[in-house]
């Protein structure tokens, strides 16, 4: 399974984790990367991505994505034309704009799941017809490793 996150997943990793949504997100998105680390799917990133790391103010924090990006993505989206001429589209039929529509345009090429901590960006893709899923990283986790069945199972005797 190809994953790409979008910038604010990166991110959330650096957030005030007093925030519940904030620590649960944080978690998923160990989790995804753990998972990635352990071969059983692959992080997609893109010249997009690269981008829009390469503003983040803090020299730090910049840093550390970069080398978390870095140690993470197999393969990588360019910024081509189809990439381009799909992100306008995305924009002229839905409220998602900007970097947000370049993320969605190359993850739609690359990737089977998107992920996004960012809930406008969500909301806008969940009210599109589109070939790739966009989910919540929190969502994801518990959808595909966070339901076994045994699970029911100990709950049914207490």
């Amino acid at each position: 399974m190809k994953i790409y996150f979008d910038n604010c997943c990166y991110n959330r990793l650096f957030d005030d984790r007093s925030n519940i949504k904030n620590y649960l997100e944080r978690e998923a998105v160990l989790i995804v990367m753990q998972k990635a680390f352990e071969n059983e799917l692959e992080i997609i990133g893109s010249d997009i991505l690269e981008i829009e790391i390469s503003k983040i103010k803090n020299d730090e924090k910049r840093n550390d994505v970069e080398g978390i990006y870095h140690a993470l993505v197999s393969d990588s989206v360019k910024a081509t034309l189809e990439v381009k001429e799909r992100a306008v589209r995305i924009r002229e039929l839905s409220n998602i704009r900007n970097f947000d529509s370049l993320h969605l345009a190359s993850a739609e090429l690359s990737s089977d799941v998107l992920l996004t901590t960012d809930m406008k960006f969500l909301k806008g893709c969940r009210r599109m017809d589109l070939e790739i899923e966009v989910k919540n990283p929190v969502e994801f986790v518990m959808e595909v490793f966070g339901y076994d069945e045994s699970d029911n199972e100990d709950s049914k005797g207490q």
